[in-house]
């Protein structure tokens, strides 16, 4: 634009303005409030330590409530002034006697201040403006080509400031920690940095282990001095990519924002580029050409070697986005950021704490933060240290916001911690126990042996041999890499395997999510578990599309996993429960890895059922019984399956008298589902005995009795609820070698 179309703009803008508060009159006082906005007359006020928008705000509220308006409805043209003409004349004869022959912003200031008791002049004066030191700040300045110079340096440095953070600032004003524990990556980092070509780096790693802190760390060396003499003094800027996409409207705006970014650090001595997910720039999400332009706007800089830069992003989108553009990716060197050691995250929450403190303004023991590192590493297996731990430690100072100011703590102490853990992963609050917390285990543990066998009976050795396995992994004494517990129970039908799994999962408040493998017998029913494969039918759907075992141990994590008659199921459910039993992890088909390391993994089995019953005739049935089942499961599954199992639990065949506790189970549990109604029952053992005997097999076990007790008992008793009079007691009797049904009022 050419100066002369400029000043022409800057007069409509003073008539549109006046138009818009209804004033009669075009004033100087509305050509200021034009003229302040302009960047020569901003950069000039700032070099002489003037706000020029508290001038604005002046100006526009002088206008707004002292001049006269007319009324809406009388709408007129408003006219030029006197006073505004002879501002053009002087300012135009002032241009023409310093050698210009253009006017510009600068001449119609010292044109305004020229003129003597107005508004425009008082409010200018008033903040030490006046026509002397304008005069004399422009002579110093040689005629404005210094001005000019000034005026585009400080266009760099709020083109930076709009679009940049800078990290040195920000360590200087204590608003970053330091690094810690990644003395490798730094060295990486500064040995790239100090290369003559391709001196830029990408840092790969998970969310949350700290990719933004090196660099962050990086600026802070840098002010403390502790850095090698080839990168003393440089400057650490953070990109800020929702800023050069805000407002970008048209295509181009956006390329065009970085371009410049790129320019102004390039002719920039001692600069660091720090670009956070730069994969979002590298056309993540974008099917459009905007992208391709940005890498290439990227690619000759960085060849150059005049720009150094700095990445981070994540494996997955190193892979997606990056790693595919191979001109671009040549150009850095990648350095793997791992997960910190507990070690390394216990101090870092440590000294970055006081923030956090100073913030909610509470405290934490030593206790509470060395366990949010402890607890979150043992038990929340899909994020990443430091970042979960400091989740769980800010959530925990939110939580007592919530409460009144006298119920809050002063300082938050490990079982706060442990409440907010259990919150999170979903996991009971008494199953959260350190290895070294002793005292807390002693106090939280349940007895599981005898809790089940007051459930299950007549299995007092596999349940023993179940308990003693699970107090291991409980102890702490077991890989934590791999889950809770690998159970195999093996043994004839109806003798307790699916209830012991039904039943340990109350008693350890654990939730049961049971998988019938008789659905998954075929091999396209596999992926049913773990989702379609590419290209097959429901890929990237969600549920059963995204894997029925993935959603459930994603809800669900601290469960138990009970895949019941897993010899039915297809040879491939087999191998996908060796990296479940090994590594406690699951890969669903899309690549999402789900923990499965707070889980107990059951699967139970009816094979060497029938073998055991063809040796079960002579002396030393039970031994024969159990070298059966033993074949049995050696030749079903390969060594590398049984290998990975804690236990091969085996179930017995139950007897006439355990059958008499198992029907008294069954009668009691029938008493409850009556409670609520407020009916009671009563029998006596005449009805226990006859329940017994009609309803057990010892090929069958137990499984008879339920649906005998529902037809002999629960059908017709349904009748005398929904049919009959209102009734309190069920009498339970055998006449005539039948179960005889009584009800009546107490």
């Amino acid at each position: 634009m050419s100066s002369q179309d400029r000043i022409q703009e800057l007069v409509d803008k003073t008539f549109t303005l006046s138009k818009e508060y209804r004033h009669h009159y075009v004033t100087i006082e509305h050509l200021l409030a034009i003229i302040l906005d302009t960047e020569e007359i901003v950069d000039i006020f700032a070099e002489l330590g003037v706000d020029s928008k508290e001038v604005s705000r002046s100006l526009y509220d002088h206008l707004e409530t002292q001049v006269e308006k007319y009324e809406e409805e009388n709408k007129q043209e408003p006219k030029k002034t006197v006073m505004l003409e002879r501002v053009f004349h002087r300012a135009f004869t002032q241009a023409l006697f310093n050698g210009r022959g253009t006017l510009d912003t600068r001449d119609l200031l010292i044109s305004i201040l020229s003129e003597t008791n107005t508004p425009a002049t008082y409010y200018l004066n008033q903040r030490g403006i006046n026509r002397d030191n304008i005069a004399m700040y422009l002579t110093d300045n040689d005629t404005g080509q210094e001005i000019d110079t000034k005026r585009a340096q400080n266009k760099q440095e709020r083109t930076l400031k709009k679009f940049c953070d800078n990290l040195n600032e920000l360590a200087g004003k204590g608003e970053i920690d330091a690094v810690i524990g990644r003395e490798d990556q730094l060295e990486l980092l500064v040995q790239t940095i100090a290369r003559r070509k391709k001196n830029n780096v990408i840092l790969v790693g998970e969310s949350g282990v700290g990719k933004t802190a090196i660099a962050e760390g990086l600026a802070d060396l840098i002010n403390e001095d502790r850095v090698p003499d080839i990168i003393k003094g440089h400057t650490v800027y953070s990109l800020d990519i929702g800023a050069l996409l805000a407002g970008t409207k048209f295509r181009g705006d956006f390329e065009e924002r970085l371009k410049e970014v790129l320019e102004i650090l390039e002719n920039k001595e001692k600069t660091i580029l720090f670009i956070d997910e730069i994969h979002m720039i590298m056309g993540a999400g974008n099917a459009g050409q905007g992208a391709m332009d940005v890498a290439n706007l990227l690619k000759p800089a960085l060849q150059k070697g005049k720009l150094h830069c700095v990445g981070s992003t994540t494996y997955d989108e190193y892979r997606e986005h990056f790693e595919k553009d191979k001109a671009l990716n040549r150009r850095f060197y990648k350095v793997d950021v791992p997960e910190p050691s507990p070690e390394d995250a216990k101090r870092i929450i440590v000294q970055s704490i006081p923030a956090y403190e100073l913030y909610h303004g509470i405290a934490f023991d030593q206790e509470a933060m060395h366990g949010a590192v402890d607890l979150t590493h043992q038990y929340w297996h899909n994020k990443f240290l430091p970042d979960k731990a400091f989740d769980v430690l800010d959530a925990a100072a939110a939580r007592q916001k919530l409460l009144p100011v006298d119920a809050r703590k002063p300082v938050l102490e490990l079982d706060d911690i442990r409440y907010e853990v259990a919150k999170m992963t979903r996991i009971p609050i008494d199953q959260l126990v350190l290895t070294k917390d002793s005292e807390y285990k002693k106090e939280q543990q349940i007895d599981i042996e005898n809790a089940l066998q007051l459930k299950v009976f007549g299995q007092d050795e596999a349940l023993e041999r179940l308990a003693d396995s699970i107090y291991i992994a409980k102890a702490g004494l077991k890989d934590p890499s791999k889950p809770i517990g690998n159970y195999l129970f093996t043994g004839p039908t109806g003798v307790g395997k699916t209830e012991t799994a039904k039943q340990l999962s109350d008693i350890m408040h654990m939730e049961l999510i049971r998988f019938d493998m008789s659905e998954y017998q075929e091999r396209h029913t596999v992926a049913k578990l773990i989702g379609a494969p590419p290209g097959y039918v429901g890929y990237g759907e969600g549920g059963q599309g995204s894997g029925l075992l993935i959603n459930k141990l994603e809800e669900h994590p601290n469960c138990i996993l009970l895949l019941d008659e897993i010899e039915k199921a297809h040879p491939d459910v087999s191998n996908l429960l060796l990296q479940i039993m090994d590594n406690g992890m699951v890969t669903s088909s899309d690549g999402k890895s789900v923990s499965a390391r707070n889980a107990i993994v059951i699967l139970t089995s009816n094979l060497g059922a029938r073998d055991a019953e063809k040796h079960g005739i002579g002396f030393g049935n039970a031994d024969a019984n159990s070298d059966a089942q033993d074949q049995a499961v050696k030749s079903f599954f390969a060594p590398e399956f049984r290998n990975r199992l804690d236990a091969v639990v085996q179930f017995k065949k139950l007897d006439n008298k355990l059958m008499s506790k198992v029907t008294v189970k069954f009668l009691k549990e029938l008493d409850e589902m009556l409670s609520p109604r407020n009916i009671v029952m009563e029998y006596d053992d005449a009805v226990i005995d006859w329940l017994t005997s009609k309803g057990f097999t010892e090929t069958m076990g137990a499984r008879p009795m339920a649906r005998l007790i529902n037809t002999e008992i629960k059908k017709p008793l349904a009748k005398k609820i929904l049919f009959g009079t209102n009734i309190d007691l069920v009498k339970l009797s055998i006449v005539d070698d039948k179960i005889d049904i009584r009800t009546d009022k107490i």
